[in-house]
């Protein structure tokens, strides 16, 4: 029996052998046409410049920036019926005089919900709050003209990504406050990504501040 066995495996694995030498075989009939079409007619990138993937980049922006409000939505709408729930079960609790759950936490997820599905309000305010005249597409018509005024129109709005980004994550963070498992300094961290996503999206106007503060002309 134990030759019959090792028999049989030599030739599983010779099997095997085969099937891996043909699967390669087959796929390089697909790979070499795409590599010689990389080699001849591809466009090369070596002649590509940082404002030009940055360009490409802040094209993708308004579709990014629809999603992510869209995201932003969705954990609304989630913290609102969460919030809900909690503030059931509060109601619950102090029908049958138990003191195991707060208001802290329903009122948390209700707020952090709200605040999410009005976003841009939401924004707006905290905009108001460190301007008097918000303007968070001032560069559009200050940064100027030409090569350089296009790169910094670029690196404004993917920054102005980012800081919506923020200012959504310090959002969520603060929302860990109405649960049993939030940490100290759970709400410094949350504030500070919002106002560091409030800077971000004025970004324009937060940069002349501070030219302003240090005495630099632009």
């Amino acid at each position: 029996m134990l030759p019959n066995n090792l028999h049989t495996t030599k030739h599983k694995k010779l099997a095997e052998t085969i099937a891996s030498f043909i699967f390669l075989l087959a796929t390089s009939f697909y790979l070499w046409p795409g590599l010689a079409y990389s080699q001849t007619t591809a466009p090369t990138v070596s002649g590509a410049t940082a404002n030009d993937m940055l360009t490409r980049i802040a094209t993708q922006v308004p579709a990014l920036m629809y999603m992510i409000t869209a995201i932003a939505y969705v954990l609304g709408m989630y913290f609102m019926v969460a919030g809900a729930l909690k503030l059931k079960e509060y109601g619950e609790s102090r029908t049958m005089m138990s003191q195991q759950n707060s208001l802290k936490g329903p009122l948390t997820f209700l707020v952090i919900g709200a605040l999410l599905l009005y976003l841009p309000t939401a924004v707006n305010v905290g905009l108001s709050t460190f301007w008097t005249e918000p303007n968070p597409y001032a560069y559009l018509n200050e940064s100027g003209t030409g090569q350089w005024g296009e790169f910094w129109n670029v690196c404004f709005v993917i920054v102005q990504l980012v800081g919506t980004i923020s200012f959504i994550r310090g959002l969520v963070i603060l929302s860990h406050l109405g649960g049993h498992g939030g940490q100290p300094g759970t709400f410094a961290r949350g504030l500070t990504h919002i106002i560091a996503g409030v800077f971000c999206i004025n970004i324009y106007q937060f940069v002349q501040v501070i030219f302003s503060t240090f005495g630099i002309t632009t």
